[in-house]
């Protein structure tokens, strides 16, 4: 004859399968680990964008973007695939720097459909 499950064994299945998630999500590297430099495309602005994210490690969101963009170096758009494209990015992104969230990202959509022109 089946007995029915008690509450406590919910409680102590749900407590293991939560610790055992927990050490599997402990042991992923993050995404700074996880990268070798070597293999990107361009391995030294790879670099430089670790230590910029290891330069801004101590500010969170928006203030940690920002630092991380001040601290990397522009991309060599003579390495980029398609450089007309890198090139009106650049110009693109500054022109819109001083917008922030739904319309920067609009400013940045208006500025390169005008350059695709």
């Amino acid at each position: 004859m089946h007995k029915p499950a008690t509450p406590l064994r919910g409680i102590i299945a749900a407590t293991l399968i939560s610790v055992l998630a927990g050490q599997v999500a402990l042991a992923q590297p993050t995404l700074a680990q996880a990268v070798d430099c070597a293999k990107a495309r361009n391995p030294e602005r790879c670099e430089a964008r670790q230590k910029a994210r290891a330069l801004c490690g101590d500010k969170r969101g928006a203030e940690r973007r920002q630092c991380v963009k001040e601290q990397t170096p522009p991309p060599d758009c003579g390495k980029a695939p398609d450089p007309a494209r890198c090139v009106a990015m650049q110009a693109a992104q500054e022109a819109c720097k001083a917008k922030a969230g739904p319309t920067h990202r609009q400013c940045l959509r208006d500025a390169m459909a005008g350059a695709k022109r």
